[in-house]
């Protein structure tokens, strides 16, 4: 049974959320599984003081209503489909878009059942870029469960809004502004933070001491990857035993720093790590960016 919201019972974290909505006016908003999503929800719908949000899911209006019993919001819940209806029109409306029940596996058959084309608001990708063109006077917060998204589509989901928030069981992230990088393309940055992780991770704190989900904000602001808590902290874990980390526990996190002794070790792995990718880089732009050719002289001296 889903209990009634109330704001008595909202995690101080959840405050992050608001103010990560501002003036922005199309916000995504990515949480891990466990969380309670109308928990999270509640702070952004909570927010109005008069006038109507309205809520988008296919759930069963009765549970939301009972869920969000607590806000003194008037709520208007609608199905996907109905967007196109609300989203008319100068006045401004607080609308949020509850992703985890929409299930775009439904699209053909609805189409088929009511003879009309709703691709537009059930296709995930097609429904954010129809938001982002649409958006107006509203401000918009579309909620995604993590555990149902894959790594690719986060990287297609995330350009399309202009704010980006992570929330797990106990922290929200605010991300960079935008993902966009002039020139370069999302799957380079996904593919250099990958292959380098270890090193950015190393850089990061040498400079000051931090949790696993700082990291990943970091991480995210820098290069627009979004990496997930599974990804860092089995790295963070490692360094740890090799010697290079220590971790502090706090009471409800666990703070990383390098290992006393280990900073000037770190620093040179770190210099000798930019000398090599200093030199493949040069190479790289005498072989192929620059459009000439290496001289590669090979020696005949035998062994």
């Amino acid at each position: 049974m889903i209990e009634s919201i109330n704001n008595k019972a909202l995690s101080p974290n959840l405050d992050a959320i608001l103010s990560a909505i501002g003036d922005r006016r199309h916000t995504l908003h990515l949480y891990s599984s466990g969380v309670n999503k109308y928990a999270i929800q509640a702070p952004f719908l909570g927010a109005v003081e008069k006038g109507d949000t309205v809520y988008v899911t296919c759930d069963d209006p009765k549970i939301v209503k009972r869920a969000f019993g607590g806000l003194n919001a008037r709520l208007i819940i609608i199905r996907p489909e109905e967007l196109g209806k609300v989203l008319v029109g100068d006045r401004s409306l607080r609308v949020l878009v509850d992703v985890s029940s929409i299930d775009p596996s439904e699209l053909g058959r609805m189409e088929c059942r009511t003879g009309t084309t709703i691709g537009t608001y059930i296709d995930h990708l097609r429904r954010e870029k129809y938001l982002t063109e649409s958006c107006g006077p509203h401000t918009i917060l579309c909620t995604y469960d993590m555990g149902k998204l894959t790594p690719e589509l986060v990287r297609q989901l995330a350009p399309l809004h202009d704010k980006l928030v992570l929330t797990t069981s106990d922290a929200t992230l605010l991300a960079a502004e935008s993902l966009d990088r002039a020139g370069i393309s999302q799957e380079v940055f996904h593919r250099f933070v990958k292959d380098e992780l270890e090193s950015i991770i190393l850089a990061l704190l040498l400079r000051e001491p931090l949790c696993g989900l700082d990291i990943i904000k970091l991480i995210h602001n820098n290069f627009g990857v979004l990496l997930s808590p599974g990804t860092i902290y089995p790295l963070l874990h490692d360094l740890e035993k090799r010697g290079l980390l220590k971790c502090k526990y706090g009471v409800k996190m666990k703070t990383y720093k390098p290992a006393e002794g280990a900073e000037e070790k770190i620093r040179k792995m770190l210099e000798e790590h930019v000398m090599a990718s200093s030199f493949l880089s040069r190479f790289l732009q005498m072989t192929g960016v620059g459009g000439r050719t290496l001289n590669v002289r090979t020696s005949t001296n035998k062994v």
